[in-house]
């Protein structure tokens, strides 16, 4: 019995270990290049991968987020509003300053998300950042 619980005991910890490696979020950065029409101003653009049955944590960013579903859906968390779920093909916009995440179920997500973003200032920032 005692050999028994050592299997189980030692099979979670490889498991806790082996998820633990498997990072649920991959944001590829596709372009950040200035606007010279808006002075002090980048364009970013990135490649957003979530895992299934994911919580992205909650923040916000300095302006406007504007995201594309590519492949798969996922709960978009604004705080404030109702959770609208977007899949393949749809889009939102993501207010300047407001606290929003992504939430995947059983399904993977693939976004594109696109930001105005003022240069020098951090690209995401975290709920303790914020100023009411």
């Amino acid at each position: 019995m005692q050999k028994l619980a050592t299997s189980l005991i030692a099979i979670f910890l490889f498991s806790l270990q082996s998820s633990a490696q498997t990072t649920p979020v991959k944001a590829t950065q596709l372009l950040n290049a200035p606007i010279t029409g808006v002075p002090g101003h980048d364009l970013l653009m990135t490649r957003v991968e979530i895992a299934e049955n994911t919580v992205l944590p909650m923040h916000y960013h300095p302006n406007e987020e504007y995201l594309y579903i590519l492949e798969g859906q996922a709960y978009l968390r604004i705080e404030g509003l109702e959770d609208q779920l977007l899949s393949t093909g749809e889009v939102a916009v993501i207010p300047a300053g407001v606290l929003h995440t992504a939430v995947t179920t059983d399904t993977r997500a693939t976004a594109l998300t696109t930001r105005v973003h003022p240069r020098g200032q951090p690209v995401r920032l975290m709920p303790k950042d914020k100023k009411d």
